[in-house]
């Protein structure tokens, strides 16, 4: 009987000493933690960018400057980059803590993809329709002129149809295997026109078959320069019945 009391008082004992074992653990965090959320030493001084190569760079730390002196450890990645990636001028975006005081921040820019111009200045349209002005580059970039598009004077946003949307995509990988790309995009009477520097003008019509269109086009072009022809205009508004203008 005297074993098994001692036994007993001896399980006690040490349930005693984890349990206070394990509270001053739970202490010694909770105060690791009081101290880290409130120390000067780890909140946000810098803001550091990295993949900015079109817009000018205060416009986007603009969008950052909210996690100064934000604790570092505190802060949700995943809001971040959603916040970031609401702005106009990022496509994506990612953060990085590098402690004990610095926001990294990998940014993917918007494709910009067309220019027009409005009176004496000229502006710019991304893929998804946003529209900058030149101040908000850092430098003049030369893309494909939109003339007789419908453009709002809101100079905030194009909406495009998904037609549009589809050729901006087709042109995007033509420009990207081609070093030529046209000066001019056309629209009259909703018929569309590429128009090159010391080239011929090439019409692609309304905006359907796209696909079809550009490769019809590529393989016209090919066959021009092997045989040199001189020519003025090709037409594939019927991309099945292409037309050939050759100068007089």
């Amino acid at each position: 009987m005297c074993i098994k009391l001692g036994k007993i008082s001896w399980v006690i004992k040490m349930k005693n000493r984890l349990n206070i074992f394990i509270l001053l653990i739970l202490l010694i965090l909770i105060s690791i933690s009081v101290y880290a959320y409130h120390s000067p030493e780890l909140k946000i001084k810098t803001i550091k960018l990295r993949g900015v190569n079109t817009f000018d760079e205060n416009l986007i730390i603009s969008f950052a400057e909210d996690y100064i002196d934000k604790n570092i450890i505190y802060l949700k990645r995943d809001r971040i980059e959603e916040k970031l990636t609401n702005a106009k001028y990022i496509k994506n975006a990612s953060f990085k803590r590098i402690f004990p005081d610095t926001a990294l921040f990998t940014i993917e820019e918007s494709d910009l993809i067309f220019r027009f111009v409005k009176g004496d200045s000229y502006f710019y349209i991304d893929k998804q329709g946003n529209l900058y002005s030149q101040d908000e580059l850092k430098q003049k970039i030369l893309l494909p002129i939109l003339k007789g598009y419908d453009i709002n004077d809101s100079f905030k946003k194009v909406n495009f149809s998904l037609d549009m949307e589809i050729f901006i995509s087709v042109l995007e990988e033509h420009m990207q295997e081609n070093s030529i790309k046209p000066q001019y995009i056309v629209f009259d009477n909703k018929k569309l026109t590429l128009k090159f520097k010391n080239k011929y003008d090439i019409v692609l019509g309304d905006l359907k078959n796209m696909s079809d269109k550009f490769r019809v086009m590529e393989n016209i072009t090919q066959e021009i320069e092997q045989k040199n022809y001189s020519v003025k205009y090709i037409d594939i508004s019927v991309y099945n019945k292409p037309v050939l203008k050759l100068k007089q």
